[in-house]
């Protein structure tokens, strides 16, 4: 490795500086209010499921298999354990933002590298799946990271940070697959660490189905379930919806700009437009044929083409005007969404922090579960751990005897889930949420 690479590539300690000051400011940040998506705190259940060596996928999101990596050890502290995950998934998205600029200064220079970090931090996936504890941002940011990795010759961190990527999505296995037989055919040394991989990634994918908690095939089912609002599968045409979510998450301004860098960039940039391209049509023919085809799908194709948007708009103007132009009109574009999703955020948090008022409020924990509780589907996760109980079955439609935790949307409409109050005695409720009865005295 030259020294032009070692410098691009960045020393140990500078690589400890910056996860330390990245994991900071994701600290600061659960001082604000806070809440975890539907996925993410159904993972946390799985890590405490697990650490009591009781996991079962059944009743939770598709699974992957990094998320519980990390929060089976998180469950050991306790009530801590969704702050600890939020923060270690907040590290995750301020890296990606870190990878986008650090990849694309290496591409194209300072100007290039803060255009990429601006887009990436202004796109419409970054903030909310951020705040919320997705794994996009980590994914993001392994992916861009092994990339900045294998172009300063570190081939064993590129690998292992294309592993940690291919826990987070099935998308990534062709691409690792690809670099792993490179790798195989051009440093012997590196054997053992490509087998190592492949294991990796093949016995935490199927190991939960061999357990008969059917994680790889459980996975297959609940990505061909019920799409998601917006999903590209709702649509007539689903390969052309994740087109047309592709060029929206990565906004008009930024995919001219990318098509400038393709056209008039170097060969290892038109590389990774094709691998980006290769990415999207994945997921369109897995959209076509019967997949969500959801847009957080396509967010490190996305985070790739912010990269290349900014390497294009630094050649298309070395002095930085037209990299701030097309950030300043990315800006415009998304700004109506970022606005939308911090009001959702809140309101997602306000829920969350009344939960606990509500067990208060109903008696204690022992006063909701001593029978089956029952609950609506989208909280299913977050009853399940305020209450220590599985999430399997609880979305299931009240059917006495049972306990009905009941709650509001946030994104308003009525009380869920329906319920015949004969029966049932009120037990108690707090903002958002109430508590019904038909057992016990």
């Amino acid at each position: 490795m030259s020294a032009a690479d070692r410098r691009a590539a960045g020393s140990p300690r500078a690589a400890l500086v910056l996860v330390g000051v990245v994991v900071a400011v994701a600290a600061a940040t659960l001082l604000l209010p806070w809440a975890l998506a539907f996925d993410p705190q159904a993972w946390v259940v799985w890590g405490r499921d697990a650490a009591h060596f009781d996991l079962d996928t059944r009743g939770g999101p598709s699974w992957k298999p990094l998320p519980v990596v990390v929060t089976t050890p998180l469950s050991l502290t306790g009530a801590a354990a969704p702050a600890l995950w939020l923060l270690f998934a907040r590290t995750g998205g301020l890296l990606a933002v870190a990878g986008a600029a650090a990849l694309a200064t290496r591409l194209g220079g300072r100007v290039a590298g803060a255009a990429a970090a601006a887009l990436t931090a202004l796109s419409s996936w970054w903030g909310f799946n951020t705040a919320l504890g997705n794994s996009e941002g980590l994914l993001a940011a392994a992916v861009l990271w092994a990339v900045v990795a294998h172009l300063a010759g570190r081939h064993r961190a590129a690998l292992a940070l294309g592993t940690a990527a291919a826990l987070l999505r099935p998308e990534v296995w062709p691409f690792l697959g690809l670099y792993g037989l490179w790798l195989w055919r051009t440093d012997r040394t590196q054997r053992l660490a490509v087998v190592v991989a492949a294991v990796v990634v093949v016995l935490l994918w199927v190991g939960p189905d061999l357990l008969g908690t059917e994680g790889l095939t459980g996975a297959s089912r609940a990505a061909r379930g019920e799409p998601s609002l917006g999903s590209a599968a709702l649509e007539d045409v689903p390969g052309l919806a994740v087109l047309a979510d592709f060029v929206s998450l990565l906004t008009i301004p930024a995919c001219l700009a990318a098509l400038a860098a393709l056209v008039a960039g170097p060969r290892v940039v038109r590389v990774l437009g094709a691998a980006a391209l290769a990415w999207v049509a994945i997921v369109a023919v897995m959209a076509q044929a019967g997949y969500a085809g959801n847009p957080r799908y396509l967010v490190a194709a996305a985070a790739i083409g912010c990269v290349l948007a900014g390497v294009g708009a630094a050649r298309l103007g070395p002095s930085g005007l037209v990299a701030l132009t097309v950030v300043a009109v990315a800006a415009a574009i998304t700004v109506g969404d970022l606005r939308d999703q911090a009001s959702d955020v809140q309101a997602r948090a306000d829920r969350r922090e009344a939960l606990p008022q509500l067990v208060d409020a109903a008696g204690g924990r022992d006063a909701l579960t001593r029978c089956t509780v029952h609950t609506a589907p989208d909280v299913r996760p977050l009853v399940a751990w305020e209450l220590d109980i599985s999430m399997l079955g609880i979305d299931r439609p009240p059917r006495r005897p049972d306990v009905v935790v009941r709650w509001r949307p946030h994104g308003g409409g009525p009380v869920e889930p329906a319920l015949d109050p004969a029966g049932y005695r009120f037990l108690g409720r707090s903002p958002g949420w109430e508590a019904w009865a038909s057992c016990g005295g």
